[in-house]
């Protein structure tokens, strides 16, 4: 059992152990406060038609109770942000991002067929992740019929008499859930399922997510790419749409590496100095690095030239050295283990977090 304390005025950056926080997460359950996530409803006949405005990822095909990812493209063709989105039922919508300033101008766009509800200030966003994550929820309170939950779904749900929403969702590249709730609750939930998971920070869930291969909004979208050259094109639209035909060449590709470093790269921002984009032959912007759990050493984002590859990459910024490029995630390279089914014991087969030391 876990118990912590809660700072209802802060979002931390780690409880006093990030290294400990991520490997809960990857062994048993991890507690996250997403509760900065701007949250906009989207309802009436034209929501469908709205959204589009957002991203050409289609939404009008989405079933109710189903979650989609999707990212916003700018007028040059690139990648200003990534989205989920949230359907509620035929004419009503959820719209979930990293920060305010990528969907700010959608309340602009509020009309007679549909209109533009900002959440964000009464939602609290409370986050369990791990291979025990269903059976912190269920010790929880919550039925096992969270069993049937599939990859990337929501239901409704009471979590001690609060109503809530609960999507099953891996940001970390493991199993886990998000849960959305009334803000004046969010003190009570936390407590009761700190029980029951380590609360975790920032740090940790950033580290987590450099293993699984998910991009950071605020490291790997500060430079002008475009979905192909993150390899996301699937999440951008169809094929044909004007920001598609606006990048015909890939320039850049974005990459993993595993490298040596003189100092701790938790929570490490790109530096933008000394370093051109895109890169010359041969180096590497480096855009995310962390002290890895699995590797015990530094590991990270960056982008490099696409064509030509060139073996013994080195760093424009000078902070890393010895990089070798590994697969794109390194964690979980089919990304399967977010997608896994829950076993008897409410936990999945998985492979031993040893297997990776």
């Amino acid at each position: 059992m876990v118990k912590a304390t809660f700072d209802t005025l802060a979002l931390p950056r780690d409880f006093g152990d990030v290294r400990g926080e991520a490997t809960s997460c990857r062994s048993a359950a991890a507690l996250f406060d997403f509760s900065f996530m701007s949250r906009l409803r989207i309802e009436g006949s034209g929501a469908s038609a709205l959204i589009a405005k957002l991203t050409a990822r289609r939404v009008d095909d989405l079933p109710s109770g189903r979650i989609r990812y999707a990212l916003r493209i700018d007028d040059a063709g690139h990648v200003v942000g990534d989205l989920t989105i949230w359907r509620l039922d035929a004419d009503c919508f959820e719209v979930f991002s990293g920060t305010h300033a990528q969907v700010a101008d959608v309340k602009a766009c509020e009309g007679p067929m549909v209109s533009v509800r900002e959440l964000g200030s009464d939602t609290a966003i409370l986050a369990v992740q791990g291979p025990g994550s269903l059976r912190t929820l269920c010790a929880a309170g919550l039925s096992e019929s969270l069993r049937e939950l599939s990859y990337f779904a929501h239901m409704s749900a009471s979590i001690a008499g609060v109503p809530c929403r609960i999507g099953r969702l891996g940001y970390t590249g493991e199993r886990g859930f998000e849960i959305v709730l009334p803000h004046d609750a969010r003190e009570t939930i936390w407590r009761l399922l700190a029980k029951h998971a380590r609360p975790a920070g920032f740090a940790a869930a950033d580290l987590l997510r450099i293993e699984a291969g998910f991009i950071l909004f605020s490291n790997e979208l500060q430079f002008p790419v475009s979905p192909r050259e993150l390899e996301l094109d699937r999440f951008a639209g169809h094929p044909a749409d004007r920001t598609a035909a606006q990048n015909p060449k890939q320039r850049v590709r974005l990459l993993c590496f595993r490298a040596m470093s003189d100092f701790e790269p938790i929570l490490w921002q790109p530096s933008h100095s000394g370093a051109s984009f895109p890169p010359s032959s041969g180096e590497i912007v480096v855009t995310s690095a962390c002290r890895s759990i699995l590797t015990g050493g530094a590991l990270g984002l960056g982008y490099a030239l696409a064509d030509p590859e060139v073996p013994g990459l080195r760093d424009a910024a000078g902070r890393f050295r010895d990089i070798c490029e590994v697969s794109l995630p390194f964690y979980d390279p089919t990304k399967r283990i977010p997608r896994g089914a829950w076993n008897a014991d409410l936990s999945p087969d998985r492979r031993s977090l040893h297997s990776f030391q």
